[in-house]
């Protein structure tokens, strides 16, 4: 199965002394404005969005000052939302575009495994069964996984994609998602999972890769990496 998808790499020197939740929730301001350029109707309707993006790199555990340079990645298979970021710098109070790279990637390989960069989201504290119960039974995340794969691959029905699921991390990982002025906190998990072979379970991995694993993951989380 031969796929191929679009990576955009934006580079933003700091502006504003800021902390790591702050430049993140900034540089995803960024990439809602260069999606607004492709639909602001598409922006801001809650659906599946045919894009996800990475957190900032460098990873600091404190502040970014002025003058730091820090980058985010935004993956898609979407040719017109890639189109937006063409020949554009936009900036806020905070950072400031300074390059662009565009990166076709192909994948003409079948994947065996795929693993989160960033933590992968699929309930909210106030839902979290899998995630603080009992966390050697994976019944409760491989059907949300499932659940999220056909979504994310628009399959008529579920399919079970997963060979066998590894939490990475000891502790749930709590994220905040502010919307609006209502801040969420979410429980999140580094995830490694075996995928099958099989056409139908590639198609859904080839869609996770472009856009994220779990909810929210056009603000930093469920981006992925995969094994072949």
């Amino acid at each position: 199965m031969n796929t191929s998808y679009m990576e955009i790499t934006l580079k933003f020197i700091v502006l504003k002394e800021c902390s790591k939740d702050e430049i993140l929730k900034n540089a995803v301001n960024i990439v809602d404005k260069y999606i607004c350029k492709y639909s602001e109707e598409y922006h801001k309707k809650q659906t599946l969005k045919d894009y996800c993006v990475s957190r900032i790199e460098p990873a600091l555990s404190n502040i970014y000052k002025r003058g730091d340079v820090v980058s985010i990645k935004v993956r898609s298979d979407k040719k017109e939302i890639i189109e937006q970021f063409k020949n554009d710098y936009i900036e806020n109070d905070f950072l400031k575009t300074i390059l662009i790279d565009e990166k076709l990637i192909f994948n003409k390989n079948k994947i065996s495994e795929i693993y989160t960069l960033t933590p992968a989201i699929f309930s909210s504290d106030s839902d979290n069964k899998y995630t603080l119960s009992d966390r050697k039974n994976l019944d409760e995340l491989k059907r949300a996984l499932i659940k999220n794969g056909r979504a994310k691959s628009q399959l008529d029905e579920e399919y079970d994609f997963i060979e066998s699921i590894e939490i990475k991390n000891s502790y749930p990982i709590s994220i905040k998602i502010t919307r609006d002025v209502n801040e969420i906190v979410y429980l999140a998990d580094k995830l490694q999972i075996k995928v099958k072979s099989d056409e139908v379970s590639q198609r859904i991995v080839n869609a996770l890769i472009t856009k994220g694993l779990g909810r929210h993951c056009t603000c930093g989380n469920g981006f992925i990496n995969y094994k072949k």
